[in-house]
Order: structure tokens, then sequence, then C-alpha cells
């Protein structure tokens, strides 16, 4: 006989580094009632995990290169944690903590492959925000006080992190439109029209 049971429905957003991602998502959790996680997740899997926060943030942005070769080193060097690589450890928990967050119900979460991590157990609607590379180091030299040209570096840095990472995970490829039920484009469009787009989306979608 068919499952018929309906299954929880979990928002995911990834992002481009400056394209409003992080406040598209907030907004569409507070106008839809429920909860929102981004940096909960870390601070959640640097707990449980025993290891500093700024460990585990460390970790997420780090391009899987680098991580591959700090887990080899660790190994090498006889650094594990609870007999396992500290590599290995930081994501796991960073699994169990995503796995917690969608278990408390209907949520948006940000990052962190969330989509890839709970797409058998869960109704994913997965979302991916970016912008034009000029609209997004205006963004960001404006909030973080500091040159468009300062902003250019870390949006390369943070996008390469980021990807490398969901890229390591997950066999999905992050920022690719075929890895996303909606790509939404903040160039000419506010966060606020954005966050009601994808509110929109989901009162169609079935």
């Amino acid at each position: 006989m068919e499952n018929t049971e309906k299954k929880t429905r979990i928002i995911t957003v990834g992002r481009r580094f400056g394209s409003g991602g992080r406040l598209i998502a907030k907004a569409v959790a507070e106008k839809l009632g429920i909860p929102f996680f981004d940096k909960d997740i870390i601070t959640n899997a640097a707990k449980e995990s025993g290891l500093c926060d700024s460990f585990i943030e460390e970790f997420e942005q780090t391009p899987a290169q680098s991580m591959l070769f700090s887990l080899v080193m660790n190994m090498r060097n006889g650094q594990s944690y609870a007999d396992k690589p500290v590599m290995l450890m930081a994501y796991e928990a960073q699994i169990e903590a995503v796995c917690r967050a969608a278990a408390g119900g209907e949520c948006v979460i940000v990052g962190r492959c969330a989509d890839y991590i709970l797409r058998d157990d869960y109704d994913v609607a997965s979302f991916f925000i970016t912008a034009s590379l000029d609209r997004r180091a205006q963004n960001v030299a404006k909030r973080e006080n500091i040159t468009v040209k300062e902003a250019l570096t870390k949006i390369n840095k943070m996008d390469r992190a980021r990807a490398s990472f969901h890229n390591y995970h997950a066999e999905t490829r992050w920022g690719s439109s075929d890895s996303y039920e909606m790509c939404i484009s903040t160039d000419r469009i506010t966060d606020e029209q954005a966050a009601q787009q994808i509110i929109s989306y989901l009162e169609m979608r079935k």
C-alpha cells in the first residue's frame, strides 16, 4: 500500500555572498511564523561536538581541498577527537544539528547543505539567492564599511568556500539552477520582494 503520510516541509536557502540571502530567508520565516536557523546550526554543532564555535565556523568556510589536506595531516599527526579526525567530527556535528532543527517542525534553514542532508526524510523546498557581482560588491562594501575592491576579494573567498564545501559533501552543485526548485536574482527587486516571491511560490506548490 502506498505511504500517503505527509512529510514535514523544510525550506532551505542557499545564497551567494552579498546577495541578501540570509535576510530574505529570515523574512520568509517571519512571514510564515516558523523558526529560522543559520548561525544557530554552527553554535549547536560546536556544543555537541565539544569543539569551539570558532573552529566549526572556520571549518564551514574552508574550501574542501584545504579541509582534506587538514584532515590528512591531522590523521598523520595523530590528532583526532574521540578517535575521529576533527574535520569528520565537525561535519557529523553539523549534520546532527541540521537534523535536529528539522525534527522540530517546519522551519527555514540557511546553507549547511541542509537541502541535501534532509532530502530523503522531509519535503524540502529549496531556493537559491543570487545577484550580479557588481551588486553584491556594493552590498558588501556598504554593509561592512570596506572598499569595493576589498568586498570583491571577500566575495570571491566566501563563494569559493561555500561552493567547495557544498560540492564536496553533496551530490548537487552549489549555485546550479537544476539543484534548486527556484533561483532568484536580487538585482532588480528588493529583499522584501524576493521573500514575497518565495512565499507566493510556496502557496502554489503542491
